[in-house]
């Protein structure tokens, strides 16, 4: 039990229980993407979230959460001791997580560029990627390296028990946080030509919807306007525009 709340497997399935609730508490507004008019921009919503669950799926049960970020920093190691990630990832399934990562990012970041932000708030993304992605790594390298030390779980109602809870929720908030702020700056970092092209092709700006209170007020207001006009023609006989 130990191991499989240390896994791999675990981390997965708690990010996707972050992701799901986020994606709940915005709902509407996952809602309006796939729903938008514009039968181009409902495909480029649903390959972004397809592909994402896809990425989700795909390193909680054939790559690895823990291993990715120590692989890509042990790329200009030569000494296995050096690395920190001594048993890599077979190279051929990195490829296809980074394959999927593609259509994720691409699609996710031409959503950001039309509703969400330009260049600023792209650049500020990359720029807090990538100032807070070493800070939270060497953080979760070290609660990572003490879960090695958790071979069983004791009971849960003992001190003991408690501690290693707590210990496995800091480690699972510094992964997400480390999965979250990595994604998010590759997000900024790609979203940056996304949005370039999108301004040169004129497809960046989003046609005009009035909202859902809005489009009552204005059809109350409307229904209030006919009401009173038929109540004119009542009382004073037809206008000339509908006697003509």
């Amino acid at each position: 039990m130990a191991q499989f709340l240390a896994s791999n497997q675990m981390l997965g399935l708690a990010l996707g229980a972050v992701l799901l609730a986020l994606g709940w508490a915005r709902r509407g507004l996952l809602g309006d993407l796939v729903g938008v008019p514009e039968r181009g921009w409902r495909i480029v919503a649903w390959v972004a979230f397809l592909a994402t669950l896809l990425v989700i799926l795909w390193f909680t049960f054939a790559d690895d959460w823990r291993k990715v970020f120590g692989e890509l920093l042990d790329v200009r190691e030569q000494y296995l001791s050096q690395r920190a990630v001594p048993i890599p990832v077979d190279p051929a399934l990195r490829r296809v997580s980074f394959i999927l990562l593609v259509p994720a990012l691409i699609g996710g970041g031409a959503l950001f560029a039309r509703y969400l932000g330009g260049y600023g708030l792209q650049a500020i993304l990359v720029i807090l990627g990538i100032s807070a992605f070493f800070p939270i790594y060497l953080i979760r390298q070290r609660l990572d390296t003490g879960l090695a030390g958790i071979l069983e779980l004791p009971s849960f109602f003992s001190l003991a028990g408690i501690a290693i809870a707590f210990y496995l929720l800091l480690d699972w908030a510094a992964n997400i946080a480390l999965i979250l702020t990595s994604y998010l700056g590759l997000l900024g970092l790609v979203a940056l030509p996304v949005t370039l092209v999108l301004d040169l092709t004129g497809q960046r700006e989003s046609a005009a919807r009035p909202s859902e209170g809005a489009q009552a007020f204005y059809t109350q207001l409307g229904e209030g306007v006919r009401q009173r006009r038929d109540a004119a023609e009542r009382l004073t006989g037809p206008s000339d525009e509908a006697r003509r």
